[in-house]
């Protein structure tokens, strides 16, 4: 989830949730090839979230290669290929979604995220893979700061949905993803076109999954899960080995763990409040714009409270929103 699942909240539903595995905000491959530093904020994670899986995106094959260098340099548990994002300025350049319509690109960015990690392994240094200097200086910082030494060989996913145009694609689709000898495959119930309306078909995400049948690589699906308790009834009714929770945590970290899927109210704000200071723990006090979206969240479906998330939303740091909440409880 793109602008949502930042270092902040993914420590906060590290602590509270205790998903199984977690995985980052998707990141330009291209980005990171063409050297722009900033990026790497969004490659921050606490140990807390292990196994944590970088998610990257984009259609340059040598941006690829390069990105998944940084990720296994920056010690991550895995390396996840966006072939499912349905926004317009991904899809619509051949990226996410639309790697569905280019499947020969999608196997060599398959192909050359192997090769990154083999030649990670093999002692091939950032330095020489045309990493700009700012970005290896940068990625050793950091590597430093984690105490980072051993070069160890991750696993590849893929992420992608149900077809583009339509549902009709996804059996040749799904033939030539199980092809890709990744980990694991998470298929989403929509096709491009749908974004996000309508519900997820999981009927198909169930017939998908014979592909996957005596195979190494891991199914999971994704779309609609809402609580805990859906998970063991998704695995069991549609023979996938796992299922991917999205927008369901948003303001709600607690949904990963059964029966604390509504949290009381109180306590749900208190973690606002908690979330509010680890964010400027690791983004710093000067721009706290991106956490207001996550204030909204905590502070929906209880009685009163449209008032205070209205003045939530225009905070400006996590002094205020204490103050805030506080006067509310």
């Amino acid at each position: 989830m793109d602008g949502v699942t930042d270092a902040a909240m993914r420590k906060i539903v590290s602590k509270y949730g205790d998903p199984s595995v977690i995985f980052t905000e998707f990141v330009s491959a291209e980005g990171i090839k063409a050297g722009a530093v900033k990026l790497l904020s969004e490659l921050i994670y606490s140990e807390e979230e292990r196994p944590v899986v970088a998610q990257l995106f984009g259609t340059d094959t040598e941006a690829f290669y390069i990105s998944t260098m940084v990720v296994c340099a920056l010690g991550f548990d895995g390396v996840d290929i966006n072939m499912g994002c349905p926004s317009k300025s991904v899809a619509g350049r051949g990226g996410g979604a639309g790697l569905i319509k280019k499947p020969e690109l999608a196997r060599e960015i398959v192909e050359v995220v192997k090769k990154g990690i083999e030649d990670w392994v093999g002692d091939v240094e950032l330095k020489d893979i045309g990493l700009s200097e700012e970005m290896v200086k940068e990625v050793e910082k950091m590597k430093k700061e984690k105490g980072l030494k051993k070069r160890v060989e991750i696993p590849v996913s893929v992420k992608t949905r149900i077809g583009y145009e339509s549902k009709e694609e996804v059996e040749e689709w799904m033939k030539t993803v199980v092809g890709f000898g990744v980990a694991a495959v998470s298929l989403h119930g929509r096709t491009f076109r749908q974004m996000y309306r309508g519900e997820a078909d999981w009927e198909v995400i169930g017939k998908m999954s014979k592909f996957f049948k005596d195979k190494e690589t891991l199914f999971l699906g994704n779309g609609d899960v809402k609580r805990r308790e859906d998970v063991d009834e998704k695995v069991k009714k549609y023979g996938v080995d796992g299922v991917l929770i999205g927008r369901a945590a948003m303001g709600n970290p607690f949904v990963f763990k059964e029966g604390n899927e509504k949290l009381e109210y109180k306590k749900r704000l208190k973690i606002a409040i908690e979330h509010a200071r680890v964010y400027e723990e690791i983004f710093g006090k000067d721009w706290f714009l991106p956490m207001r979206k996550h204030l909204a969240w905590y502070a929906k479906g209880f009685e009163g409270v449209s008032e205070l998330r209205s003045k939530l939303v225009r905070t400006k740091s996590a002094d205020e929103v204490e103050k805030l909440i506080k006067e509310y409880l």
